[in-house]
């Protein structure tokens, strides 16, 4: 009967030990190594990766940089249940609107309050529409021509004025250094003057 404890006992020692020589081993297999997934967007460079470390890159548009990712999305933008509240809160106010300032076919008075629905609408799309000014943009860009080609004929300009005074001062030289006497020049001073022709 002893036997049978003892036996038990040296089992439990030798089942506790195993674990403890399977760690002094090292990290062995797919579960320790470390893996580090990038997602990059358009021409972004893909980071390098740090020793036994595995980098993998996704590389997205560029287009996609700022938006929520698709996980997040949800489904097809027509499903009535991704309908944003505030249209369905709208379309739940509308539920029972007849009668007068109603602009509807609907009770006594229904066709009054069309005009005021009208320029409801008209103020909505004027609120939601672009708030681009195209006209000031033109304008702008227009300033921003007449700019560039009054800069270029002032350096034109400029560089006519420094030609004209630089050919002034060489012609002033030029003056300056000729020989201040006016008779013509000849190449032997012993020759003989021109015959005068006789008068007619």
């Amino acid at each position: 009967m002893t036997r049978l404890p003892l036996a038990m006992l040296i089992l439990a020692g030798a089942a506790i030990a195993q674990p403890a020589a399977a760690q002094d081993t090292g990290p062995v297999g797919p579960a320790n190594e470390k893996i580090n997934q990038v997602i990059v967007y358009g021409n972004d460079k893909c980071p390098e990766a740090n020793g036994d470390e595995i980098l993998v890159c996704a590389v997205l548009p560029e287009g996609d940089r700022y938006r929520v990712p698709q996980i997040f999305r949800g489904g097809d933008p027509l499903d009535p249940r991704n309908e944003a509240w505030v249209n369905r809160v709208v379309s739940l106010q509308r539920v029972g609107r007849f009668g007068t300032d109603s602009c509807s076919p609907v009770g006594l008075g229904g066709f009054t309050g069309c005009t005021q629905q009208l320029l409801a609408g008209a103020k909505a799309e004027r609120q939601a529409a672009d708030k681009t000014d195209w006209q000031a943009m033109i304008a702008d860009e227009r300033a921003k021509r007449l700019a560039g080609i009054d800069a270029a004929a002032d350096t034109v300009e400029a560089a006519v004025v420094a030609e004209e005074k630089a050919l002034a001062d060489r012609q002033k030289q030029a003056e300056e250094t000729a020989p201040a006497t006016d008779a013509p020049a000849t190449d032997n001073p012993d020759a003989e003057p021109l015959p005068v022709p006789p008068p007619r």
